[in-house]
């Protein structure tokens, strides 16, 4: 079978990952408009323009969807076959897993939420130059945006707003962006720089930029140079979606219980332990050990099942 992107250089590879991408999302938006006014009217697009609209909501979430299976999952899979020949082998999805590894993979993200709270406080308080004034609005408006689609996104307190929620924020998260970002960007990152530090810290400052929320980098950055390490010490792809899935569902969640009222503190605060400096010391500490755990455990793991 002729597999037309192998061993092409890695730049190339880049950018048909690209072009596919953009093909596929607009490919998808189209055809799920259409899809959208076949089954609720000619009303869909006004309605998923409207804020006010009751029907607001839903629609969103539908183009929310729509866009992550166009611009990550369909494209990369497209792409892992075309440079692979065998999609699951490309992405490592067919290699050996490990209870022992499960467990510490869900370590290293619980000891880790101190840090991102942490990181995020900090982050909040950074501020541009007055030269910068403009720049510094445009991006607290953006990050302002993102914020109240968060909220009605999140006010659910039903089960299956709960599933559909996790659904969308962290299912198709976890393996869209992983697929495209350690599974594809920092595979070739660190085939063109033959550094594999370079292709992590790289694709974790790609992906925390490509969410568009400046005052969310830094502990966005952080989770990516998690991500990547753990996807290059285990040759896993699993391994980071299963860390990137827990993070966003535990957001979720949360958020949830506290739509339920079971939780009274604000969603945002939840794992908040910066008044509490010896918390994110011994999570400093726990978050280490496991992933040098996980580093050494990593070495006896089986190289490949069956396809």
């Amino acid at each position: 079978m002729r597999i037309p992107l192998q061993n092409r250089h890695p730049i190339i590879q880049l950018l048909a990952f690209f072009g596919l991408a953009l093909a596929s999302f607009i490919l998808v938006m189209v055809l799920g408009a259409f899809a959208g006014m076949l089954i609720w009217g000619s009303d869909f697009i006004l309605s998923a323009a409207d804020p006010e609209s009751p029907q607001y909501v839903p629609f969103m979430k539908y183009w929310q969807i729509l866009s992550h299976f166009g611009m990550f999952i369909i494209p990369a899979l497209i792409f892992g076959r075309l440079a692979g020949g065998k999609t699951l082998s490309y992405f490592t999805l067919n290699k050996g897993a490990s209870l022992w590894l499960f467990l510490l993979s869900m370590i290293v993200i619980l000891s880790s939420q101190p840090l991102i709270s942490w990181m995020g406080e900090l982050n909040a308080g950074l501020t541009l130059t007055e030269r910068f004034a403009g720049l510094e609005a445009w991006m607290k408006q953006t990050e302002q945006q993102a914020a109240d689609m968060t909220i009605l996104f999140m006010s659910t307190s039903d089960v299956s707003g709960l599933l559909v929620n996790l659904f969308m924020m962290a299912v198709i998260p976890a393996i869209g962006e992983e697929l495209a970002f350690r599974g594809i960007l920092q595979r070739l990152l660190q085939n063109l720089f033959r550094r594999p530090w370079i292709a992590i810290l790289l694709s974790a400052v790609i992906f925390s930029a490509f969410h568009l929320q400046f005052y969310g980098f830094l502990p966005r950055l952080f989770l990516g140079l998690i991500l990547g390490y753990t996807f290059y010490r285990t040759g896993r792809l699993w391994v980071p979606i299963l860390i990137h899935f827990v993070n966003n569902a535990m957001a979720v969640t949360v958020y949830w219980l506290c739509a339920r009222g079971t939780l009274t503190i604000a969603p945002e605060q939840f794992g908040n332990f910066n008044d509490k400096p010896l918390v994110i010391v011994i999570a400093i500490i726990t978050m280490t050990a496991a992933l040098m755990l996980l580093n050494m455990s990593s070495k006896k793991l089986p190289e490949t099942t069956h396809e």
